[in-house]
Formats: structure tokens, sequence, C-alpha cells
């Protein structure tokens, strides 16, 4: 019994705290939200066969934000759809430094399967609105202090090979987004989508730290401009139900060698 419980300990500390991994002595906050789409196909279809049954008589109401698809016949409710959400971007927003001395900041706003070409390089004055939750001095920056470039795409597997197919990660794509400010530097930041729902979210320190290290090794590690942070964020629950529900996270500070250390962060939930 001694054994089996400190092999289980030990698989604890390695599949779920992730404790090899260093600590870094650096603080980041972050705020995020999503964007989510639904298929109008089965909406389409079932209009079609209703008024083919019912005629004019019948109302077809589909409400995006709840996600339901509903039948009236005669003001009465006669059938009702639940319709699942798929997550469709993330933006947000890492900021680096203690409590309120902000040192640098990282807007994003990528999708798992983002289109390279059609990057967002303005997020300044949208952000001021869609977070309005955070402190003011976060968002005090514009477009021109920053900039979001040298993308890859990561496939199925996100770079774990087989082990990742098994696992059902999907697909990610990792940006380097570079602050321009005073203390300027670059963060990674990789937006992934797994289908793990519900057994994935313990294992995601140690998921993270395998998906950003092989992210990472697209990226040369010996010039100036390599990223000196990295975020991961996983999108492991194949339906969208929140920001908060939907996503897991884990912040590093990247040292020579693109060697990891863990970040102490904090999130500010948004819906």
């Amino acid at each position: 019994m001694v054994a089996i419980a400190f092999i289980g300990a030990i698989a604890y500390g390695e599949l779920v705290l992730d404790w090899r991994i260093p600590r870094s002595d650096q603080t980041a906050r972050t705020t995020m939200r999503v964007s989510y789409m639904i298929s109008l196909v089965a909406y389409n279809k079932l209009k079609a066969e209703t008024k083919e049954k019912y005629g004019d008589r019948a109302q077809i109401t589909f409400d995006t934000e709840a996600g339901f698809i509903e039948v009236k016949l005669d003001s009465r409710v006669i059938e009702r759809r639940e319709e699942k959400r798929k997550l469709e971007d993330v933006f947000g927003i890492f900021v680096i430094g203690p409590n309120d001395a902000i040192r640098m900041r990282f807007p994003f706003a990528l999708e798992a399967g983002q289109d390279i070409k059609q990057l967002r390089q303005s997020l300044a004055d949208s952000f001021k609105h869609q977070f309005d939750r955070a402190p003011k001095q976060w968002l005090e920056f514009t477009d021109k202090d920053w900039t979001i470039d040298r993308c890859v795409s990561l496939p199925s597997g996100l770079g774990l090979g087989s082990l990742g197919d098994t696992l059902r990660l999907r697909e990610g794509t990792a940006c380097v987004v570079t602050w321009k400010g005073p203390q300027s530097s670059s963060m990674l930041i990789g937006v992934n989508r797994a289908d793990g729902d519900p057994w994935m979210r313990p294992f995601i320190r140690r998921l993270c730290r395998g998906i950003t290290e092989a992210a990472l090794k697209r990226f040369d590690a010996d010039t100036s401009d390599s990223p000196k942070y990295a975020a991961c964020i996983l999108a492991d629950r194949p339906d969208y139900v929140s920001a908060q529900k939907s996503l897991a996270a884990d912040l590093y500070s990247v040292g020579p060698g693109n060697a990891l250390a863990r970040m102490n962060w904090g999130s500010l939930a948004q819906p």
C-alpha cells in the first residue's frame, strides 16, 4: 500500500502539478474573452421541414445567445432544440509587472486555426470597450506600441506527435507579440484546441508545457528578438460554454535555450 501511494504521489506530481519545471519570480495577469459561432445548417433544415409540415402557422426562432432553436405552432412551443456553440477566437491581454507597475503589455486576438494573413493588428480601442472590468492602466496603450507576427500553425497533436493525437489535441496557432514600449520584449502566445472534456483539465499544466516547448522549437532561440515570455491557451472543451469554463492557460518566462520557468499569474474573469 505504501508503494502504491508513493507511485501515485509521483504520478500526481509529474502529470498534474508538473513539479519539475522551475518557478519564475516574475508576475503576470491576464483577461480574456472569446467569440463563438453557431452553425445555421440545423436551423435552415428545421425551418424548411416546419414550413412544409405546418405552413405559415408555425414560427421558428433561433436564440443564438442561449443556443437553442424553438418552434411554435399557434403560439404554443412544440419543439425546442439546443445547438452547440463552437469557439471561434480568443482575444485578451497579458500584462507583466507587480501590482500596478505594468512594464509590458501583450494584446492578442487569435484562432486555433488562424489564417496568418488575417491577423488582427488593431485592438487598443476595442479593448477599452470589451474589457470594462480591467484596471485602466492595463489598457493604456495604442496600436503603435505593439505588433504581432512570426506565426506558426501547429498541426493535429500540437507538436506532441502520436501522443497528442491520442489525447485529441486538435490544432493550434502560435504567434510572437512584441511590446515596443520603454521595456520592450516579446511573448509567444499560442491558442490551441482540444477535444478533452471532461478529463483533460487536471493535466493542463503538463500538456501546456509540452505544447509550448514544441512551439518554441519552431523559432530561433539565439536571436535577440526571440520570445522572452510564452503563454499557452488551451480550449480543452469541444463545445463553447464560457471563457472561464472553456479555456485553460499557463504562462512562462523563457530563458536561454528556450528553457521555461512557470510564472505566477492571475486571471480577471470575463464572460
